[in-house]
């Protein structure tokens, strides 16, 4: 009476156990994947730092600190009273010693643009800054404007030689053709900005890096008139001043003796250093006889060398430069090699442009990126960002410094969102519909990191 009772209660028991042992097989082999392949549980760089909380003194000088200095440092003031020395050549006339009376005055037009005409014969200014005219002493004009010049040859002249009647004097100075210096510009920042670059392929271990050198050296021998041989000038008849593949600074060396060059101590002194931008309230650190220019100095810029960051995770392998006179923060370091940000987890750089698209639950936004900073003595700093708060929060958008390695993952609950979301397909409503109960079927879609 009792036995077919008993062997109903015996199905219903095994089959009870069957969809036991079933389920528990499906979260163990779940669960094997999860912990071998899961990247985000396997993350070496999980435990970091919440940024808001790093210390000062690891964040680095802020780029945007650095101002433009004022472009008329750089230039000597305007002088009215042009002063001679070495190297002019002036214009003179003077009745009966330089020319014969009622001769036409020799007129030359200057080549120099902003100057008058050159009226008379031209006379050089020798070395040590005198001129020599007939029947008088060397004249010292060295300093002197062209009125002072005047007096004194008429000085020479009238009283000192008595040659000409005081009254009787006459003469017209003028400058024919000002001093000239030659300068050497050696410029290194014409080349172009290396791109960033990512690989589609990273999760086969391919790094593509991108090397590209803006170093691209270009000379230039220049003639620069007296009034114009500042750094300015030079600057501009080069090509303006250095762009983002320079620094910002120029240096000058002075045409020095091989002796100087025998010591460190009597090197220094042949450079200087003007730097293109400073800190605000921060003192000039040179004056205006530091950006004059003589024969044979010689203007170098630099090539800067070009600062990276490199990101690793969701986002892709990938190498970027860094931008000279701006700060770049870890969400428009994201927006710039074109990752994942709150758009459910699409990026256009990792794993082929599309690495959480398909159906399901949902894809979730990976919210979790760890910085790697390399420190002094061989040090690290892990500093981890939570994407979600840096939107609100200013302090968790740190920047980003020379040699930053940044890795975005998802959070342990995104990845399990994730791993359940392409690994498993849940079929309910079409259960339901079928059976007319509450009891899902699950298919394992494979196995393998989310």
């Amino acid at each position: 009476m009792n036995r077919p009772d008993s062997q109903s209660g015996i199905r219903t028991m095994t089959r009870w156990l069957g969809n036991r042992f079933q389920m528990l097989a499906i979260a163990w082999v779940a669960w094997i994947s999860m912990v071998t392949g899961c990247a985000q549980l396997t993350n070496p760089a999980i435990d970091g730092v919440p940024a808001r909380r790093v210390p000062e003194e690891y964040l680095g000088t802020p780029r945007d600190a650095y101002k433009p200095i004022p472009l008329d440092l750089l230039r000597q003031k305007p002088n009215k009273n042009y002063t001679l020395d070495q190297g002019d050549i002036l214009g003179l006339y003077i009745d009966k010693i330089l020319g014969e009376q009622g001769q036409a005055l020799p007129f030359r037009m200057p080549e120099q643009q902003g100057l008058p005409p050159a009226i008379g014969f031209p006379i050089p200014v020798q070395e040590g800054g005198v001129i020599i005219l007939p029947n008088i002493d060397p004249i010292e004009v060295k300093g002197k404007t062209l009125r002072e010049v005047q007096d004194l040859i008429k000085e020479a002249y009238t009283v000192k030689k008595q040659i000409i009647q005081p009254d009787k004097f006459r003469m017209v100075a003028t400058l024919m053709q000002p001093r000239t210096y030659q300068i050497l510009v050696m410029r290194e920042d014409s080349g172009q900005m290396p791109s960033g670059t990512a690989n589609p392929a990273a999760a086969f271990g391919s790094v593509v890096v991108n090397n590209t050198n803006a170093k691209s050296a270009n000379g230039y021998a220049l003639l620069l008139p007296a009034g114009e041989n500042d750094l300015l000038n030079a600057l501009s008849r080069t090509g303006g001043l250095p762009g983002e593949g320079g620094k910002a600074e120029v240096i000058i060396q002075r045409n020095t003796n091989p002796t100087d060059l025998g010591s460190p101590a009597t090197a220094n002194k042949s450079f200087m250093r003007v730097p293109l931008k400073l800190k605000a309230g921060e003192p000039w650190p040179f004056e205006e006889e530091d950006i004059l220019l003589k024969d044979g100095d010689i203007v170098y810029v630099e090539s800067r060398k070009t600062e990276y960051f490199y990101t690793a995770g969701l986002i892709g392998v990938g190498q970027y430069p860094l931008p000279r006179d701006s700060d770049l923060d870890v969400i428009e370091a994201v927006s710039m090699v074109r990752g994942p940000l709150l758009n459910g987890a699409f990026s256009q750089t990792a794993f082929g442009g599309n690495f959480a698209s398909g159906g399901g639950l949902g894809n979730p936004n990976p919210t979790f990126v760890t910085i790697l900073r390399k420190l002094e003595n061989d040090r690290q700093l892990n500093i981890r960002v939570d994407v979600v708060r840096a939107m609100r929060d200013p302090r968790e958008r740190i920047r980003l410094l020379p040699g930053d390695l940044m890795v975005m993952q998802w959070t342990p609950a995104e990845a399990m969102v994730n791993y359940f979301n392409y690994k498993f397909r849940y079929n309910f409503f079409s259960t339901i519909l079928r059976q007319n109960d509450l009891i899902g079927t699950a298919s394992l879609d494979g196995f393998g990191p989310p």
